[in-house]
């Protein structure tokens, strides 16, 4: 791999991971992480089709909408006989453009292989991680197995009006969103057998590799892991983006919850999931004659007949979980023959759930939701109707009363508001980005999506499915058609003209909602996109691949470490920025406390010399200035401009979130989202002094009006004692301390360590006489030096793994849990470096450190004042003191602010005297 990530896949022990990062040359070790796939009528609602539509304006119809464009894939592959993937009429306008880009193969594999055409021109399957091998169900080729890539590929630029049916359901006509595009199928996700697809960063990496080395000009990755760490993926579409490959990812299906949005780094663009304005509702009649509203697919009903309860009707009545949730073989056909089934949902896919009713004699299924969820029109195998929470209590108390009773209607497709935010669909603010950065950035349907499908398990060539998997491909396909006709821009200037003309209310002009509740930008981004104002927008707030770095160097040192981006090299020759201020088309103030203001830039994108005015919608509590109000921008200049914003009486820690438009006299309207949280305490994230006594002022602003209390813990200089090891460390698994070499080698010491109650921050810090080898310029220095290289590794008693660390430019330093404990501490002399034969001993220093346990205090530390009182948006100074401490020593210790309210933040204290 050397295109957008220059490196290797290797099979490596934590210490050896940790000796390999530290090793001079190389810029970072990722760890291996599983991820997984996170998943008509669209073209239509979104304005693409008709003579008005986007298909036909820009490009004279749809057989031309995308030309010259290649959209890769990276998913579970592709089922290469599907219509959505029949051959494009030739010969092809735009035939000496793709040849003249694309440099890829199509690798049709081994097991069922497949075939391209001059649609689908390319496709690899990788196994570099070895996955594929523990689902050998799967093809060893790029055909899909799971259908979820099937799907995600056809979304995004399958062909045009290819008639859908899943069973005997009539889907009606779909297409993808770019038509005309080609396909570039990167299949690194493999099939699990419980109906998801599931793949690792090694294989993911690669295929990021070879789509930007291939030519592709859009990348779709509606996958996920759960998680903001940045990690090798991160870092190649970084490259990616770099290159100018746009990149739609998903933004995961862990909604409606705060903090669950993933793939949300600034080159990305990260996408939401929205509905549309239909939707194939249901009836449930209840015996006693309750009618409760819902959705499903299928003109046929069932009943009245009986109503029971899953749970109840259990094959074990002692282990009644399986059967809850109706999964395959837990019901007793005895209960529930000839009935209509209550069915909890989750755990396994719905479908299945309705299978597992059938086979076991059920006629129908009550298909609920446990909290708030999605509600989903699938194809079932029996007349199904899905419903809330809220109404399944009362469907749950009707069947207690006994002998229930229920019928289920046909369904209807019915014109409904939209959109709203499917309730699955994972929400900001976003932890890596300091809650600075308004991600998700956009929403594009994704509920009850219909598309083509892999008919290898359920026989199905098209499906509906739901998740933001459903989403990121509408994107990518619109982003093709975007860049179709603006080759020239970058992937930020077409992330900017889409999230610049979304819409965020709904087709009646209310706000866009969460089932029953308001949604918010932390929702849906942007808004829902609206393709006809993305191709010419006016206005666009651009950034480049240096903007990227700088901001990552801004998250490195404020809070990189959380985030697997400490100790970022070059950061102090490339600058920082903070993440408030990247040139992005949103704003985003998460930290904020009294006043902010924020930057930005935007580049005239037309072909006329207009003047902008401003207009805000300042969120409630706030008031918003931009200077200047009005700007006159030529043909492909920039300006720019600041917006300040001011809390007003705004609420103390919650999020208020308004808009910023430009408008022209040639009717472009350029809205910006603008989302606003009042914190509580700015103060900073750590306190470094030096000498024997001294003292450091604190500036920390409140966002309230009250009183901020100071409590101190420490100082102390720990507890030390030294160690002396022999020799290089022998292999062992450092998976449990249970697994040490018998006897204790003399490179490896053992030892306890008690952690009391009442501790704060509590941690062991390990140096070495001599100095570690991955740490010496090699190069400058004279002579041989001896170095050696050891590792800390920390267990419970019973000698489960906690943590671990490798030694570094100034030693080794683990953090404990919080709380009492008693823990193992195994200090190992890795290797020697240089030492002389009989001379491969070196001495180590271990000083425990346990802040606020019982004397423990060796270090007098005073805070002035102690309490004082505070106004929003004020700076409160304060004064910290240490004196007559002991020199040649470190200190540590903690201040914790606090309001009437709690504790705002805790702040860790080092002193080296």
């Amino acid at each position: 791999m050397e295109t957008a990530f220059n490196g290797f896949a290797a099979d490596l022990t934590g210490p050896q991971a940790a000796r390999l990062r530290a090793t001079r040359g190389v810029r970072a070790v990722y760890e291996s992480h599983k991820v997984h796939a996170t998943t008509s009528h669209t073209p239509d609602y979104l304005g693409l089709t008709g003579t008005g539509g986007v298909w036909n304006q820009e490009f004279g119809g749809d057989s031309r909408a995308g030309e010259g464009m290649i959209v890769g894939v990276i998913d579970s592959g592709y089922w290469p006989e599907s219509a959505s993937f029949a051959p494009l009429p030739t010969p092809r306008p735009d035939q000496a453009a793709i040849d003249a880009k694309w440099k890829g193969t199509c690798d049709v594999g081994i097991e069922a292989p497949v075939s391209c055409n001059n649609k689908v021109i390319g496709a690899r399957w990788y196994n570099d991680s070895g996955i594929p091998d523990a689902f050998p169900d799967d093809f060893s080729s790029p055909r899909d197995r799971n259908g979820h890539g099937t799907h995600t590929v056809s979304t995004a630029a399958g062909i045009h009006g290819v008639p859908a049916k899943s069973g005997t359901q009539d889907l009606g006509m779909i297409s993808g969103m770019a038509p005309a595009a080609r396909l570039a199928i990167y299949k690194a996700l493999y099939d699990d057998g419980a109906g998801s697809a599931t793949g690792t960063d090694i294989d993911i990496v690669h295929a990021i590799d070879d789509a930007v080395a291939d030519g592709v000009d859009v990348i779709n990755y509606s996958i996920g892991d759960d998680t903001e760490r940045f990690s090798a993926i991160d870092a190649a579409f970084y490259n990616a983006a770099a290159a100018g490959v746009f990149v739609s990812a998903a933004a995961g299906n862990a909604g409606p919850y705060a903090n669950t949005v993933d793939n949300s780094t600034p080159w990305v663009t990260t996408v939401a999931a929205s509905t549309t304005d239909r939707q194939h509702t249901r009836t449930l009649t209840l015996g006693n004659g309750t009618t409760i509203a819902g959705v499903g697919m299928g003109e046929s009903g069932v009943g009245p007949v009986r109503l029971v309860s899953a749970k109840e009707s259990s094959l074990d009545p002692n282990d009644t979980y399986g059967a809850e949730l109706c999964a395959d073989d837990e019901l007793d056909p005895a209960k529930v023959k000839g009935a209509i089934v209550l069915c909890l949902r989750g755990e396994i896919p719905r479908t299945d759930k309705s299978i597992a009713v059938a086979q076991a004699g059920g006629v129908g299924m009550v298909l609920y939701n446990d909290s708030l969820n999605s509600l989903n029109a699938d194809v079932q195998t029996v007349p199904t109707v899905h419903i809330n929470e809220i109404d399944a209590a009362a469907v749950t108390a009707y069947i207690a009363t006994g002998k229930a009773t229920a019928s289920i209607s046909g369904s209807k497709l019915e014109i409904v508001e939209g959109p709203s935010v499917a309730a699955f669909s994972s929400a900001g603010p976003s932890g890596l980005n300091g809650s600075d950065l308004l991600k998700p950035d956009i929403s594009a349907p994704g509920q009850d999506i219909a598309a083509a499908f892999s008919p290898s398990i359920g026989g199905n060539d098209f499906a509906l499915e739901s998740g933001t998997s459903m989403a990121a491909p509408h994107i990518a396909g619109i982003a093709a058609l975007v860049l179709a006709k603006h080759p020239g821009w970058s992937p930020a200037a077409v992330r900017s003209a889409l999230m610049t003309s979304t819409v965020d209310k709904t087709d009646k002009g209310n706000p866009i909602k969460i089932r029953t509740y308001d949604a918010t930008p932390l929702n849906y981004g942007a808004g829902q996109v609206h393709p006809g104002g993305a191709f010419d927008p006016g206005l666009v707030y651009d950034s480049n691949a240096q903007d990227w770095i700088r901001y990552l160097c801004g998250v490195s040192a404020d809070r990189g470490g959380d985030y697997g981006l400490s100790d970022l090299e070059g950061c102090d020759t490339i600058g920082a920025i903070d993440t408030a201020q990247l040139n992005y088309p949103s704003i985003s103030l998460g930290r904020m406390v009294g006043k902010q203001t924020v930057t930005r830039t935007v580049t005239n994108v037309s072909d006329k010399t207009s003047t902008y005015t401003s207009s805000v919608q300042a969120p409630p509590g706030y008031s918003v200035k931009v200077t200047p109000a009005r700007m006159q921008i030529r043909p492909g200049r920039t300006a720019s401009f600041t917006v300040e914003v001011t809390n007003t009486g705004g609420p103390f820690d919650t999020w208020a979130d308004g808009t910023l438009t430009w408008r022209d006299q040639f009717k472009h309207q350029v809205r910006t989202p603008l989302v606003v949280h009042n914190s509580g305490l700015i103060a900073p994230d750590a306190i470094t002094g030096t000498g024997t006594s001294g003292s450091i002022r604190i500036a920390a602003e409140a966002g309230y009006k009250g009183q901020l209390v100071s409590q101190l813990t420490g100082l102390t200089a720990g507890t030390s004692n030294t160690v002396t090891l022999h020799g290089d460390g022998p292999s062992w698994d450092w998976s449990s301390s249970n697994n040490l070499p018998v006897p204790l080698p003399a490179s490896i010491s053992r030892t306890t360590l008690h952690v009391p109650a009442g501790t704060v921050n509590p941690q062991v810090r390990v140096t070495s006489e001599r100095p570690t080898c991955s740490h010496i310029d090699w190069e400058d220095e004279e002579g041989v030096m001896e170095c050696t290289e050891f590792s800390v590794n920390v267990y419970d008693t019973a000698g489960t793994f906690v943590t671990a660390t490798v030694s570094g430019r100034d030693g080794a330093k683990v953090t404990l849990p919080q709380g009492a404990g008693d823990y193992i501490l195994v200090v190992e002399q890795e290797f020697t470096e240089n030492l002389p034969d009989g001379q491969d001993g070196n001495v180590y220093t271990v000083t425990s450190y346990l802040p606020g346990a019982p004397g423990s205090s060796t270090g007098r530390l005073t805070i002035d004042p102690k309490q004082r009182s505070v106004q929003p948006g004020a700076t409160a100074n304060l004064t910290l003191r240490w004196p007559g401490l002991a020199p040649g020593k470190r200190y540590i210790g903690q201040v914790e602010f606090r309001n009437a309210n709690g504790s705002l933040k805790t702040v860790p204290i080092t002193v080296q005297s």
